[in-house]
């Protein structure tokens, strides 16, 4: 039998080598096209992942340096592709993650005007640059590259100075805000970065933010010579995209900035030279080889010597408290002990004599490692025999907002005399916890409550108080060891001039007499009212849950004695019973747009009225008070024995706000007085087809009286 010419089955084999190829062919495009394409979606999500991860470090970092919450946080430096049978994947991408060798942050064209250890140390710390006007510290930047197979436009991400920016090929982009520079505030907080990270691979890694030296505290800062303020920050952008960073730079600035300019590594932000700022420091440690900070490069500073106790605090490089700092204690010249500060960085130390407290740092070389608390002792409670003070305050402070102030600037706190015999309140020091509270005015004329700095008043009408006269854009400083205010013709006070940027001498007045206190009698002392005080303005600050320590001077039996008290502001307003609505509110006019009303006054004391408040009313379409255009708009007036009145421009006056009136106005025991508030406008163009017909509705106005209380009324028509 011959075979040769059998060609059965020929068709199989071909058919079977075409479909093979085929198959070649289809795994051929699913490796070059589908498989590329797949590994670029998951190094894509990789991507937006880490992003989440590394903004997640950012905040971490930023809070270990504000409250030295040091959290945890991982980043997935990688991505590994998934498992494949008939293709193959290039390696895992990996990604790197490292820190830049530290380079000069700086602060140019600044002084700080603090005084004592504070001043004498930052003055240093200026001196030692070539310009004598700098502060300078080291800082890094932290950099993440990722390392794609497929993914072309996946950016660099960079963390500095509290801002992310991702870094692509053809520009960059902001991922978070900034919090370097809040010119609304004042404030510059700067956070330094120290430590070595240097991560890569597709692993998780784990980063643990250490508070090397937590934001606590700060200081102010002028310009020199009223030229701009300049904060020179190193970056680790690429300068081949600096019109970008700075566009970066200048879109979160946005007004705090006069000017931005990146160029030769740096990113340098103009501030106007007309405004102090309050510098807050921080710096956080991220990797190995971080170093924390100490007292060695830091200074001591006074806090308080009162009821024969010294208190100072130790501050690092940063200007934070530093804990388990060493202190020299020597009384009288002679050393007796040394201690370690506590958390807050303070040391404390108590005499039973009048002595001198010396406490020291450092040897003692420079003069801001030691501080010396003179007459420590003096105002031993009862005389420094070890019996007990019993001048007491009963209650916390109470906020008390002042005439002439739209904040609870003030504070009202009451004492009471538990001794058995008769003392006399001769003087009193006040010291904010809080250092930016420096400054201290009261911003009305005449005197009593809130129109002076100081006001002491008994439950049987014994009134001292005592005034710094000052213009209204200078305000009395209040430095770190406290502001003594004396019931007594006095010397004058140091006072901070916004306007010229110096310090000055400022006049006081005294009147009224030393507060006698029978045994069992209280009095009220009254503080008004706090200012965060710069260069260029200052403003009111709200003291509501704010702590103060409160030291009052007082003789008893002929001998001087102190007792300190500190207490952390409340918010209880006292209401009056004084003053009676009298049922009488009507519409007045034109278009009945305005509200009239009256009170009358029950009590058995005259009463003066200093401020109106209208809280709220029920028609949906008031929202201020106007009346015409221009300046000089007389909206809010009260009549009684006398009248007093509150203009506005053509703002007008909106709700919420307190109307200090032009004079006080008093309602005798009995007497009536008239409040008119015209007219009600709906806050658009002016015009009469916009005043509000207020004929139905009802308006919640509240009266203060010149002793802080209040009384609030809901009158309908």
């Amino acid at each position: 039998m011959r075979f040769s010419r059998d060609r059965r089955g020929q068709s199989v084999v071909v058919g079977t080598v075409i479909l093979f190829g085929f198959l070649i062919l289809a795994l051929s495009l699913y490796q070059v096209q589908v498989v590329p394409q797949e590994n670029a979606d998951v190094e894509f999500e990789h991507s937006q992942q880490v992003e989440g991860e590394f903004l997640d470090l950012r905040n971490a970092v930023e809070s270990a340096s504000s409250t030295g919450d040091g959290r945890s946080t991982s980043l997935k430096l990688g991505t590994r592709y998934p498992q494949r049978t008939f293709a193959l994947n290039p390696p895992p991408a990996s990604g790197r993650l490292s820190t830049t060798e530290p380079r000069p942050l700086r602060i140019e064209n600044v002084t700080v005007n603090d005084g004592g250890n504070v001043g004498a140390y930052w003055a240093n710390r200026t001196n030692e640059t070539a310009t004598g006007d700098t502060i300078t510290f080291d800082t890094r930047s932290l950099r993440y590259s990722p390392g794609y197979n497929e993914f072309r436009d996946g950016p660099d991400l960079v963390y500095e100075h509290s801002l992310v920016i991702a870094e692509f090929d053809s520009g960059i982009l902001g991922r978070s805000g900034q919090t370097a520079v809040n010119s609304d505030r004042n404030r510059i907080r700067l956070t330094a970065l120290d430590g070595r990270v240097s991560e890569s691979g597709v692993r998780r890694t784990s980063l643990d933010p250490e508070t090397l030296s937590e934001n606590r505290r700060s200081v102010r800062l002028n310009s020199t010579g009223g030229d701009p303020i300049v904060v020179e920050l190193p970056t680790d952008v690429s300068m081949e995209r600096a019109d970008s960073l700075e566009q970066q730079w200048r879109d979160r600035l946005g007004d705090d900035a006069e000017s931005v300019v990146a160029a030769g590594g740096t990113v340098r932000i103009e501030l106007n030279g007309t405004n102090g700022y309050r510098l807050e420091l921080g710096k956080v440690g991220l990797g190995s080889d971080t170093t924390g900070t100490n007292e060695s490069d830091g200074y001591i500073t006074r806090v308080s010597a009162a009821d024969g106790v010294a208190v100072a605090e130790v501050r690092d490089r940063y200007n934070n408290p530093v804990e388990g700092a060493e202190v020299d204690i020597s009384v009288d010249g002679t050393t007796v002990e040394t201690v370690r500060t506590d958390a807050d960085g303070r040391v404390s130390y108590e005499v039973t004599d009048v002595s001198d407290v010396e406490m020291t740092i450092n040897d003692g070389t420079d003069t801001w490692d030691s501080i010396l608390l003179e007459n420590v002792g003096a105002g031993v409670p009862d005389g420094g025999g070890g019996a007990e003070s019993l001048l007491v305050a009963p209650e916390e402070a109470v906020a008390f907002n002042g005439p002439g102030s739209g904040e609870r600037g003030g504070f009202q706190l009451d004492v009471e005399n538990q001794h058995d015999t008769q003392v006399r309140i001769t003087d009193v020091t006040v010291l904010p916890e809080d250092p930016r509270l420096d400054g201290l005015s009261d911003k009305a004329d005449a005197t009593g409550p809130g129109r002076s700095e100081l006001n002491v008043e008994s439950e049987n009408g014994a009134v001292g108080n005592k005034e710094v006269l000052l213009r209204d854009w200078e305000y009395t400083f209040v430095p770190n060891s406290g502001l003594q205010l004396n019931l007594q013709s006095g010397p004058e006070k140091r006072a901070y001039d916004t306007v010229s940027g110096e310090y000055i001498d400022a006049e006081t007045d005294f009147s009224g007499v030393e507060v006698p206190l029978n045994s069992g009698d209280g009095a009220t002392i009254t503080l008004a009212e706090f200012y965060e005080v710069e260069q260029g303005g200052a403003t009111v600050v709200d003291v509501v849950g704010d702590t103060f320590s409160v030291t009052v001077g007082y003789k008893i039996d002929g001998e001087r004695r102190t007792k300190q008290f500190v207490t952390t502001v409340v918010n209880e307003v006292t209401q009056t019973d004084s003053l009676t609505y009298n049922g009488d509110a009507t519409t007045i006019g034109s278009g009945n747009a305005g509200v009239e009303f009256s009170v009358s006054n029950t009590g058995d004391e005259t009463v003066d009225i200093d401020s109106v408040e209208i809280e709220s009313t029920t028609s949906p379409d008031a929202t201020i008070l106007r009346n015409g255009t221009g300046n000089g708009q007389q909206v809010i007036t009260v009549s009684g024995t006398n009248e007093g009145s509150f203009e506005v421009g053509n703002d007008g006056y909106s709700f919420g706000e307190v109307a200090t009136l032009s004079a006080s106005v008093s309602v005798p025991s009995g007497a009536e007085a008239t409040i008119s508030l015209t007219r009600f406008f709906d806050g658009g163009a002016t015009g009469n087809d916009n005043y509000i017909d207020m004929s139905g509705e009802s308006v919640t106005v509240t009266l203060t009286l010149s002793d802080g209380t209040q009384e609030t009324f809901t009158v309908s028509t």
